[in-house]
């Protein structure tokens, strides 16, 4: 039963294919007049109905684009189970009013297929109709019809693949170049740059900025923003709007607050929006359509703000920047929290640090030295200072000690801590009111101005202040650090900078007394212990190694080891202990990390270590030397950080570039960077490796009859096979479509055993290949394969002399089929000649240097009737160039188009010139397969014709057996075409190709020639006078005239004289000419100088 609920999702599946409104396609006209011809129908339509509209992709025998859908046909079709057939409209009360019968096209007789998709919606017709009232469509015909709209099914459904494949091979490519340029960016705030660019590309937004809500003070922050280049919006900068600016005041404040999209609509009007000045300011800029797409991350609200200058945005838009937020918020998230994560951890290995530093340090200088060299060296900060703050009239601040760069700019400012314009910096504000100050985007703050040119100058973006008390909580000092990054000192980097602090200031009274020492001692303790519960939140551990005898030993482990390996921190002693449980491929590289980071100071690797589950987990580890108070090595500090998803997905990212997704094989990319590799290998130990490539013959036929889906099928079989075929160590690549290769590394000692080898290899490859056939579904299909192969090293090689080598020799195997070949350098050499005639061709082409020959054919009395036109290339050399030389490589380049084009054009205006004296005389030219399924053929032939003027019947086309074995329809719409003209059709080399005799009856043929290799072997040979009897008695059946080829002996024309009547063509009655002898022989004198002077073809 009919419903608006099945209407609704019929109408749903039609826009699935987005085929309504789009322009006329060659593939749907061929059905069109397929069915035309094939059911005699004047009118052939493939329709769709959309909710108000019948609206035609193709059409035949009609200029109607559309109609309304109340009076279509065709709305029947789509609500019926089955074909729809009327049979004379003007008595079917359903359409005798109609205008489509009333009115022109005067629609009498209409029959229909609805057009199903896979799960049953029936969303068009494939019809014919007729102005006549018909009766006889019968089963057969309506058989038809519906395979028909199958097929057009099935070329929508082909279609819709290819879109969806292609989508998601862009949206991939697309999210690969994200995730490497987030991952290639030095922080967070590169990240968020890369990122927003991405975004704006990805959405089409012209402005793309991110920001912040700020629940507690209900407070909203621009962030990042990104407008696209070339776009410039009236001078429009959204970077000025930095800072924090209350919701109420923003137009997507409130939505921002509840986390919820906001959608400002087409906007005009920039007075509208006097209340939101931010938005209004767009608007007049020039943007017409602001989106506000809420996000959390990192328990923050973020808000990605777009402006697009056309407000008429696609309708997937809203889907795009969904998915984009979905993709990104990990990606982000992981980059935020490896950057806050490395800023606490330098933090903490610097607080680490300081515990011995600070306790070796015996006077305040000593120790405010080591605070300063501690935060710079392994805090990783760009500089740093501490200032005393002095109790004299001006309230001054002396820099005491300081490390890192531009502190020179610093030391020669005034600093005060009075509250005065010069005491208003972090460090004199952090003095005075005695907290800490954060400024973290010196461009930009405002209270900085005094100072910002100058920390601009150095490279510094940002900075923070701790100050640090005496024993009786007055304020003694400050510590000062300054950072080249945005968006650092995080709220538990702060908290570490406090906690550094505080142990400044109990190191700093420790200097005095032992009693104080003793308190300090006891506060590093406690700082431990939060230290370790900040590690177990983290992920990461920490551990101190000591030297002894050039032997790095464990001193120290934090206890969240438990956490990350299994491991309890007593398990963890001996030398060899870490040895153990590094994943042994890994070792060997791993080993050597102690020696570099006291070489450097500094070391940074990643390796693989075991849990005590027995899997293993990839950890970054950086490792710290430290000295002792005479400067000489005594130990490393050192950090694992729990790696294990990062690399989980960079591998997946690896992955995806250097992998077939269809076999999981290596691509293209991975191949040549191990054949890069293996060959390097084999030159410096003197082996030899071997490169083969594979071609799958006849794999074309299963991809052409199935489709894409078993072809895919097939090609994951033969992956299968080939990796049992090939050694493990060993590469298998595929490389795009049938292609496959194969990668030895150390294929032998020497040339001959690597030759060998491979030959080897390549034969059971060939085995693997072709021993037994492929299913797909319920039939069985047999592959073969074509192996070429090279050798390396070789003094010239690289890679791609190599894949050349072995494509070449690909090739060469490809002539015999199921064949293993090596490359040899006459292979290369047979190409350049190939090449040489191939440009020799087109020079010909150019310059007209391609010669016309004839050659008679006669009738039982000896006199010549008819000519077959050969041709001739005239190379530059002046030598003259045989059919065999060039017709093969003109077919593969498809130069045979042209040329054959220009042989129709003069072997018309030949039978133009000698017409006025042998009127019946015929000619006969060989088409090409290529140039027969060529989609101009057809018109060329028939201009050709039309130019000249000459009979149709007088032009005969010369076609082989072969080319007739494929694609039934398409050629008996070419044949037919031309034969309807009247254009005769000649079966050349009959009896030596893949025949079948079916179409001897169903295609418009009227000539069969034998081959010349069974007329060489009469009268001597009795099969072959048996075939020559059999072809003669079947064209008698069948009224087709007979022209026997290589007439060269008496003995030939009397046996085929016996038999009948039939034209010969010969070296026995005459031997191609080219046109002016052929001329002259044929005609007296004047009337030859005549036809060549009137025909430029007689060279």
């Amino acid at each position: 039963m009919w419903s608006d609920e099945i209407e609704f999702k019929r109408q749903a599946a039609l826009a699935r294919y987005e085929i309504v409104g789009t322009p006329a396609e060659e593939c749907f006209d061929r059905f069109t007049r397929i069915a035309a011809q094939a059911l005699g129908m004047p009118i052939v339509l493939v329709s769709f109905v959309d909710s108000e509209r019948l609206w035609l992709k193709a059409r035949r025998g009609t200029d109607l684009l559309w109609t309304l859908r109340e009076h279509a046909f065709c709305d029947y079709t789509v609500r019926s189970d089955d074909i729809f057939v009327v049979a004379d409209a003007r008595l079917d009360e359903r359409f005798c009013n109609s205008p489509l019968v009333v009115e022109p096209p005067n629609i009498r007789f209409y029959a229909g297929a609805p057009i199903i998709t896979a799960d049953g919606y029936r969303i068009g017709s494939m019809c014919v109709l007729s102005p006549e009232p018909y009766d006889g469509f019968d089963a057969g015909a309506q058989q038809l019809l519906v395979e028909l709209a199958h097929s057009v099914m099935t070329e929508l459904e082909l279609r819709r693949t290819n879109r969806e494949q292609a989508k998601i091979s862009g949206d991939l490519a697309f999210w690969n170049r994200l995730s490497q340029a987030i991952a290639s960016t030095p922080d967070f705030d590169s990240a968020l740059d890369q990122t927003l660019t991405y975004c704006a590309e990805r959405t089409g937004a012209t402005v793309c900025f991110l920001s912040a809500y700020h629940t507690a003070h209900g407070m909203v922050e621009y962030v990042k923003g990104h407008i696209v280049p070339n776009r410039t919006l009236k001078g429009m900068d959204v970077s000025k709007w930095a800072g924090v600016h209350p919701a109420g005041h923003l137009s997507f404040g409130k939505a921002l607050s509840k986390g919820i999209v906001f959608d400002s609509f087409p906007m005009r009007d920039p007075d509208e929006y006097r209340e939101f000045p931010f938005l209004r300011a767009l608007v007049e800029a020039g943007i017409r359509r602001q989106l506000v797409y809420p996000f959390d991350l990192a328990e923050r609200r973020f808000g990605l703000v777009l402006g697009f200058e056309n407000p008429d945005i696609t309708r997937d838009t809203h889907g795009l920047v969904q998915e984009f937020i979905a993709r990104l918020t990990p990606l982000l998230l992981g980059r935020l929290r490896e950057d806050a994560l490395e800023s606490a951890n330098r933090t903490l290995r610097m607080i680490h640090a300081s515990t011995g530093a600070f306790a070796r340090a015996c006077t305040p200088q000593a120790l405010f030295d080591a605070a300063c060299r501690l935060a710079v060296e392994i805090g990783g900060y760009d500089a740093c200072w501490i200032g005393l703050a002095r109790n004299d009239q001006e309230r001054s601040i002396r820099l005491v000690a300081s490390a890192g760069r531009g502190i020179r700019s610093i030391s020669k400012m005034r600093l005060t801590w009075a509250d005065e314009p010069d005491g208003r910096g972090p460090t004199g504000t952090a003095v005075r009111e005695k907290r800490v100050v954060l400024l973290a985007d010196l461009e930009r703050d405002q209270g900085f101005a005094r100072w910002r040119d100058s920390a601009l100058a150095s490279g510094f973006h940002a900075c923070i202040s701790l100050p640090f008390a005496s024993e009786e909580g007055s304020v003694v000092g400050a510590f000062t650090l300054y950072s080249s990054r945005h968006l650092v000192f995080g709220g538990d980097e702060q908290r570490l900078l406090v906690e550094l602090t505080e142990n400044l200031t109990k190191a700093l009274q420790d200097v005095t007394t032992r009693q104080e020492r003793d308190a300090a001692l006891m506060a590093h303790s406690m700082s431990e212990q939060r230290i370790d519960r900040l590690l177990t939140a983290s992920g990461t551990v920490l551990y101190t190694l000591t030297l002894i005898d050039g032997q790095a030993v464990p001193v120290e482990i934090s206890r969240n080891i438990l956490n990350m390996l299994g491991y309890a921190p007593e398990d963890v002693h001996g030398p060899d202990w870490w040895r153990n449980i590094v994943h042994p491929e890994d070792l060997p590289q791993a080993e050597p990390a102690v020696a570099h980071a006291c070489e450097a100071g500094h070391y940074v690797h990643r390796y693989r270590i075991r849990h005590r589950n027995d899997s293993y987990r990839w950890v970054r580890d950086e490792l710290t030397l430290q000295r002792d108070a005479e400067g000489r090595p005594s130990g490393i500090a050192g950090v694992w950080i729990d790696i294990t998803e990062h690399r989980t997905a960079e591998e997946e990212i690896y992955r995806l570039a250097h992998l077939d997704p269809l076999t999981g094989l290596p691509n293209r990319r991975l191949l040549n960077e191990r054949l890069g590799t293996m060959l390097s290998e084999a030159r410096r130990a003197g082996s030899h490796g071997a490169l083969l490539f594979i071609d799958l013959d006849r794999f074309k036929n299963i991809n052409d009859m199935l489709g894409h889906t078993a072809g895919d099928a097939a090609l994951g079989e033969v992956a299968h096979r080939l990796r049992r075929a090939v050694g493990g160590t060993d590469t298998i690549a595929r490389i795009g479509g049938d292609e496959f290769v194969v990668l030895l590394a150390e294929a032998g000692a020497t040339a001959e055993d690597a030759a060998a080898h491979a030959t080897s290899v390549g034969g059971k490859i060939i085995d693997a290949v072709s021993g037994r056939p492929i299913s797909i579904g319920a039939r069985e299909y047999h592959l073969g394969a074509s192996i070429g192969f090279t050798l390396f090293p070789k003094p010239a090689d690289t890679i791609d002399t190599l894949v050349r080598e072995a494509d070449t020799a690909m090739y060469q195997a490809k002539a015999g089929r199921n064949d293993v070949v090596l490359f040899q350098p006459a292979m290369h050499q047979a190409i350049m000649v190939r090449h040489a005639i191939e440009d020799e061709i087109r020079w010909a082409l150019k310059d007209e240097q391609f010669e016309i020959w004839l050659q008679d054919q006669v009738d039982a009395t000896g006199t010549a009737v008819s000519a077959e036109i050969l041709v001739r290339l005239r190379l530059r050399d002046g030598r003259i160039a045989a059919p065999n030389e060039f017709i093969g490589i003109a077919e593969s380049s498809g130069l045979i188009v042209p040329l054959g084009r220009w042989l129709l054009r003069e072997a018309c205006s030949i039978l133009t010139r000698i017409g006025r004296h042998e009127p019946g005389y015929g000619l006969s030219v060989n088409v090409s397969p290529r140039q027969f399924h060529d989609p101009g053929f057809v018109s060329d032939v028939l201009t050709a014709l039309d130019v000249s003027g000459v009979a149709p019947e007088r032009l005969t086309l010369e076609i082989t057996e072969n080319l007739l074995i494929r694609d039934t329809l398409e050629i008996t719409r070419i044949m037919g075409h031309l034969a309807d003209r009247g254009v005769r059709f000649s079966v050349d080399d009959f009896g030596t190709g893949y025949s079948s005799l079916h179409y001897l009856r169903h295609l418009p043929i009227h000539e069969l020639k034998i081959d010349r290799s069974f007329i060489a072997q009469v009268p001597w040979d009795v099969s072959s006078v048996a075939i020559v009897e059999a072809i003669l008695a079947m064209a008698h059946r069948l009224d087709l005239d007979v022209v026997a080829e290589g007439v060269e002996t008496a003995e030939h024309v009397a046996f085929l004289g016996a038999r009948g009547r039939m034209r010969m063509q010969g070296f026995f009655f005459a031997e191609p000419l080219n046109a002016t002898a052929w001329l002259n022989r044929r005609f007296n004198p004047v009337v030859s100088d005549d036809l060549q002077r009137s025909a430029p073809v007689c060279k």
